[in-house]
Formats: C-alpha cells, structure tokens, sequence
C-alpha cells in the first residue's frame, strides 16, 4: 500500500475502530481544483572564476545571472474526513501542486578559437527558459478537521505533510547570434537540463505543515458546493542540476558541460499557497 492509499485509508480504519459510537460517525469525501501560488524566487549565478575540462577551442563566459520566479499553475485535491466527535473529524488527504517558472534571459559569450582552414569567432548567446515547471509536488496529510454545522458550513484544517521527491524540469536554450553581423549559420543551441534533489535531501526534507480554512454551502441533504485555500511549508531542499539529453552537436555540448560545472544549484523553499473550488458529498 502506496503512502497515498495509506493516508486517504486511516481515516476510515479509525472510524472502525469505535464501533460503539457508529452511529454518531459521519463520513466527508472532498474534490477540488483550483491554482497555486508558489512564492518561489532565486538568482542563479554562473562562477567563471575556475577552470574546468571543457571542448577544446570552446570558452563560455557569463555576463549575467539566471533567474527564476515561480507562478501559478494547476492544483487539485482530494480528501476523506471521518467526523468521529460531531464536527470534529480526523482528514486524509492528497494534494497536487504545480508550478510554472518564469525565466529573464541569462546573457554569455560563446568563444570558439580558430582552427584552421576555419577562423575563430565569437558568438552571444541569450539562455532562456522553455516550459520551466516544478514536477512532483504531491503532499500527502493527515489532518485534525473541524467543520461547523448548518446549511453554510466553516472548517479549518491543518496537520502533518509528507513530501516526495522533487524535481524541476524544463530546457534552457537559445541561438547563437555574432555580435557585430548579426545571425550566423551557427547551430542552435539547445540545453537541456533538469534539477532534483538528491535521495539524501529528499530524505531530510521531506515532512512539513499545511493548514487551511474552507466555505461550503449546501446544495442538498448530502451534497455542498466548497471553496478553500490552503498553505504548505516543508524544509528547504537543494536541487542539483543535471542532463536532460544528449547534446547535439559540439557547441551544445561545450555549453551544456560548462552550465553544468558552474550553476548555482537551486535552494528551494516548497511553500505553496492553493485556493481551489470543488464539491463535498456527506453521509
């Protein structure tokens, strides 16, 4: 049995275990969808100040920072609260978070030493970010859950988060341009990169807190439309960088071996906001 299936489960196995107040149990399935709001935001910097093995001929060097912010994107949950002392009840729940991330060109020059009968050159290239994303933000909770009674009902909830692995994925890319003539029949190149965090980060950062406070109003005897936002906040992890494919030709290899040596990791905080609509069915 998978951590999610557990989560969702223990509500209703420690409902079973009161057979005596069975009767005064009640039983809560929520879905919901809405956005995040990740307050994710980092400067990465390249050091050029070491040398490291690289493509003969080929330096690459920094003019500027690489950042990032996050921005919102898709969030969905679903939950179970088992309501064992009237409107107190204990919730399992599962939380799917995602977030897009946003990127201000990196500048660097690219220098290629002439190798004869070629000559050398020197290239720009502007590093930007496609289809930048935080992958896998999945908590899994277990919370304490009260919800008043009537047809406008108020809850708040909050407890224990687990957090898997964490990854961020996307491909950092761009053309090589000359700076005195404009483009030249260079090839394109394409970095692909990916930051996770190790085993041993995911290991230490991977519990946390969530609480949120919730409206539902009742559109039937069982059956009530909700809204809720809810927050997440887990120990810092460091996401290293490392290949996304394979490099295509030599200039993309020199670039994506150097980016490899000298960026920053990233140090990021998941702390998430989430403010979802959706349904809650009652029995």
């Amino acid at each position: 049995m998978n951590t999610t299936t557990r989560a969702l489960a223990l509500p209703a196995v420690l409902a079973l275990g009161w057979p005596a107040a069975a009767e005064a149990v009640g039983f809560e399935i929520d879905l919901h969808v809405g956005r995040t709001a990740p307050t994710f935001e980092q400067t990465l910097t390249y050091d050029g100040s070491t040398s490291i093995p690289s493509i003969p001929g080929v330096t690459v060097r920094s003019l500027g920072p690489l950042r990032l912010d996050g921005k919102g994107a898709l969030a969905f949950s679903g939950g179970v609260t088992v309501f064992f002392a009237g409107p107190l009840g204990i919730e399992g729940r599962v939380d799917g978070l995602e977030a897009d991330l946003a990127s201000e060109p990196a500048g660097y020059d690219v220098i290629v030493a002439a190798q004869p009968p070629l000559p050398g050159f020197t290239a720009h290239l502007d590093l930007v970010g496609e289809n930048l994303k935080i992958e896998r933000v999945q908590p899994v909770s277990l919370n304490l859950r009260l919800v008043t009674p009537g047809p406008v009902r108020f809850s708040i909830s909050g407890g224990v988060s687990r957090l898997g692995t964490l990854r961020m994925g996307g491909t950092l890319g761009g053309t090589l341009r000359s700076p005195d003539s404009g483009p030249l029949p260079l090839p394109t190149a394409r970095v692909r990169l990916v930051a996770a965090a190790p085993p041993d980060e995911a290991d230490r950062g991977q519990y946390g807190l969530n609480a949120g406070v919730g409206l539902q109003f009742g559109l039937g005897p069982n059956l009530a439309l909700s809204g809720e936002v809810r927050g997440f906040l887990f120990k810092e992890r460091v996401l290293t960088w490392e290949s996304g494919g394979a490099p295509t030709n030599v200039v993309e290899e020199a670039v994506q071996r150097e980016l490899l040596a000298r960026l920053d990791p990233v140090r990021f905080k998941p702390t998430f906001f989430s403010a979802n609509v959706g349904l809650a069915l009652r029995f």
